[in-house]
């Protein structure tokens, strides 16, 4: 299960920072749908929480007893998907590439991996949930 864990991490990684810098695309500087873009120093923040955030994921991966591949899948995908616009914000000077239109929003590889990764993630803790014993 570690294999596929770090496998799938690092083919987000390496897939969304491949189209970030070969797509044409926006720079956006805030977060989620640009909110915080005229704050300067956000930037730093949400990279140096992606980081410890990514830290106590890797953590309760490697505590935990029970791993289902759904589960070790979606938590991968949502590492991936931090870690991806994580490297973005480091090499593009704070902001991240959105290059996917979605007419209302725009949007990347990091981020869908990571939207996807947290619906798997709780579907799996809830179908975990209805098959405990009672």
């Amino acid at each position: 299960m570690i294999w596929l864990f770090f496998s799938v991490i690092v083919a987000v990684v390496t897939a969304d920072l491949i189209t970030k810098f070969t797509i044409d695309g926006v720079m956006n500087s805030g977060i989620a749908w640009g909110l915080g873009a005229q704050l300067p120093w956000l930037w730093v923040f949400v990279v140096v929480f992606s980081f410890v955030l990514v830290a106590v994921l890797l953590w309760w991966f490697f505590s935990r007893k029970k791993r289902t591949w759904f589960w070790t899948i979606g938590l991968a995908l949502f590492i991936g998907g931090v870690l991806g616009n994580a490297i973005d914000r480091l090499l593009s000077n704070g902001a991240v590439h959105d290059f996917i239109d979605f007419i209302i929003f725009r949007n990347n590889l990091a981020d869908i991996a990571l939207s996807v990764g947290a619906v798997m993630m709780v579907l799996a803790m809830i179908m975990e949930e209805f098959r405990a014993p009672r």
